[in-house]
């Protein structure tokens, strides 16, 4: 697996289930929950370790990661793992997708919130930009992008200061330290 990439959002992951969203177990469809789309498919562990903790599926099943014939593989399968709202892993898709659902909940009134996990590599995607001015557009108040920046994109190309890029398309955005909750 990838575990840097399961580490460097790990502590995202509790704040969002713990402190921010309304995503429960019992009620893991509810039309009133939150939704998260965590699009850098390649931190699944870190996802299947919340998603486990909340009590979505067994802990025990974590020692069944990656191997044959388990579901939960080395990228999240909507279709067979319980509280993924997305199967992602290529990159730069998860905000598209994450645009199209706030818009959705928007249009339908719906007061649901809909976080979205991106990497600093994903940024090197254009579908990232082109969603991000499209959220602008239709002041998506309900859609928040988190950019897990752990500058895994250094090696091939230098992506400079993220947060002003989305405030020039449009968007409020802040620096954190991710790993201080």
């Amino acid at each position: 697996g990838h575990i840097p990439s399961a580490f460097s959002i790990l502590d995202i992951l509790w704040v969002l289930y713990d402190q921010i969203m309304n995503i429960s177990p019992k009620k893991p469809y509810n039309e009133k929950r939150d939704r998260l789309i965590v699009s850098k498919g390649h931190s699944a562990l870190g996802i299947y370790a919340e998603l486990a903790q909340k009590g979505f599926f067994p802990i025990s099943d974590l020692s069944k990661f990656g191997k044959f014939d388990s579901y939960l593989g080395g990228h999240p399968d909507r279709n067979k793992v319980p509280g993924v709202e997305a199967s992602t892993g290529s990159l730069g898709h998860g905000l598209p997708m994450a645009v199209g659902i706030a818009l959705g909940l928007k249009i339908k009134k719906n007061k649901s919130k809909v976080f979205v996990i991106i990497g600093d590599g994903e940024c090197n995607e254009g579908t990232i930009w082109e969603s991000a001015m499209l959220a602008a557009h239709h002041k998506l108040s309900n859609l928040c992008c988190i950019i897990d920046h752990n500058h895994s994109t250094d090696r091939a190309l230098k992506i400079g200061d993220l947060r002003k890029k989305f405030q020039s398309f449009g968007w409020h955005s802040i620096s954190i330290d991710g790993h201080n909750h």
